[in-house]
């Protein structure tokens, strides 16, 4: 006869200390923000500045005067406009003609 064999199967038990002492900490709560809002500065409306010549039934812009000497500047002298440093325009509408003197040794005139 064959031997009985008895297996017994232990189980081990874990046991867990639920009064073990447990340590929190206060949590402070957050600081609200609040957003303080600048008064926004007021811009400076932009600033515009149109001279015109009016005689004998012309008119001229003053802007358009500075863009002829700028073009004889560079394109008839054939020189940069960054080197051009002092312009000064003198009108003489009875002549009909702009006089001009540039760097204060360039000189010259053109008809309107």
């Amino acid at each position: 006869m064959a031997a009985k064999r008895t297996v017994t199967k232990t189980t081990k038990k874990t046991t867990v200390d639920t009064k073990a002492e447990v340590k929190t900490e206060a949590v402070k709560p957050a600081a609200e923000k609040v957003e303080v809002k600048k008064p926004e500065a007021k811009k400076a409306p932009a600033k515009t500045q149109e001279i015109y010549f009016q005689s004998a039934g012309k008119e001229i812009l003053d802007k358009d005067l500075t863009e002829k000497v700028k073009d004889i500047w560079t394109k008839e002298l054939g020189n940069k406009v960054k080197d051009m440093t002092d312009v000064k325009i003198y009108v003489k509408p009875e002549e009909n003609a702009a006089y001009y003197v540039i760097n204060g040794d360039v000189t010259g005139s053109f008809e309107l």
